[in-house]
């Protein structure tokens, strides 16, 4: 708690300072005139009381200039002090009124409320990860990965499931570098929500956490989660861990890998295509342990692999003395057949080929790490 000084403290303060820089000055005058004496020059004149009066004066005006500018000060202080309250209370307000809106039973409701949201975070930076964290709870709530068959049950789905794609556009556009108020570095948990359309194309993971925990990536044969043209910077760590890419594609073309490390361990790759064309992996690492590759179609085509490490084998954790296991290939595609640069090859831990795994031509897997 701040300690805040009464009126009379802060005016004995200042004239107390007021009285120390007098007497420095009139000191360091006085040792630069060289020290001179005072010498009596008699009885005072009529001239010396005048100028005695008004240097009374002058010290009485000093006094009274510092007491109004303390004054001054405090009223300023105060104002701004309740302009920062008031400010405060506002913010507090529209939070909770936009909470509200998310929770309508009304899909119309809910979106605008993911709008207001996205405005209190822009303006409310003390709490700019409480209003983002919202906006990822929900994303995190029920939601059936597949349409239902019933037609009213579809019509429902539908609609919450625009609400969900308008969250996850809100989140994506500050991540871009046109974003008038930018969201990066702050973290993401999208743990256990079900993705079936996200754009996430030219955004910028320069920091934070994204947490794709146990995430569902579905859809019906299209492009539905687009990470197209983005950087994972250094600071940035991105999981996939224990997600699962059911159908449709997923989209990393001319990514940039320039630090910072994407996890896929132990995701599940059943049916759908991730794509890394044109990808440059130049520092950082993409981890795929432990994850199972039995169908759909993972391509490289096109990467440049100069930097970093993409580890599908074996790995130890030696400070919890666990390891964990090598990616199994049981009936998908893996294929580095046609990348750009092989300079840094992946680490596969593997004696022989296993099907699926395409090499580039002339790459014996006995050579690799």
């Amino acid at each position: 708690m701040v300690m805040r000084w009464s009126l009379g403290r802060h005016i004995a303060v200042m004239l107390l300072l007021a009285a120390a820089a007098a007497i420095t000055v009139l000191g360091l005058l006085w040792l630069l005139l060289g020290m001179p004496r005072v010498r009596a020059a008699g009885p005072l004149k009529p001239t010396d009381t005048y100028d005695a009066i008004k240097i009374a004066l002058a010290v009485v005006a000093g006094v009274g200039g510092v007491v109004a500018l303390v004054v001054a000060y405090r009223r300023q202080h105060l104002g701004e002090a309740a302009e920062s309250r008031e400010h405060g209370r506002v913010l507090t307000e529209r939070f909770g009124a936009a909470a509200e809106q998310l929770g309508a039973e009304q899909p119309a409701v809910r979106m605008a409320g993911a709008y207001a949201m996205a405005r209190v975070a822009d303006d409310w930076l003390r709490e700019r990860q409480t209003c983002i964290d919202v906006l990822c709870g929900y994303l995190r709530m029920p939601h059936p990965p597949e349409p239902p068959a019933d037609e009213e049950a579809l019509t429902a789905w539908r609609r919450e499931r625009e609400v969900r794609q308008t969250v996850v556009r809100l989140i994506a556009a500050h991540l871009r570098d046109d974003s008038p108020e930018s969201w990066r570095g702050y973290d993401l948990d999208f743990t256990g929500a079900v993705l079936d359309e996200a754009d996430f194309r030219r955004a910028r993971f320069t920091g934070g956490e994204i947490i794709f925990l146990k995430a569902v990536f579905v859809g019906q044969g299209h492009d539905q989660v687009i990470f197209d043209d983005v950087e994972f910077a250094e600071g940035s760590n991105v999981y996939f861990r224990l997600a699962e890419f059911r159908s449709g594609n997923v989209r990393f073309h001319r990514a940039a890998f320039t630090g910072g490390w994407v996890s896929f361990d132990s995701a599940r790759f059943s049916g759908a295509e991730v794509s890394f064309r044109e990808a440059a992996v130049t520092g950082g690492e993409i981890r795929f342990e432990d994850a199972e590759f039995s169908g759909g179609l993972v391509d490289f085509t096109g990467a440049s692999l100069t930097g970093g490490i993409v580890n599908f084998a074996e790995y130890h954790l030696a400070t919890r003395y666990l390891t964990v296991a090598p990616a199994r290939f049981t009936g998908g595609t893996v294929d580095f057949a046609d990348v750009a640069d092989f300079t840094r090859p992946p680490h596969f831990g593997l004696r022989t080929v296993p099907p699926g795994l395409r090499l580039p031509a002339g790459v014996d897997i006995s050579d690799l790490p």
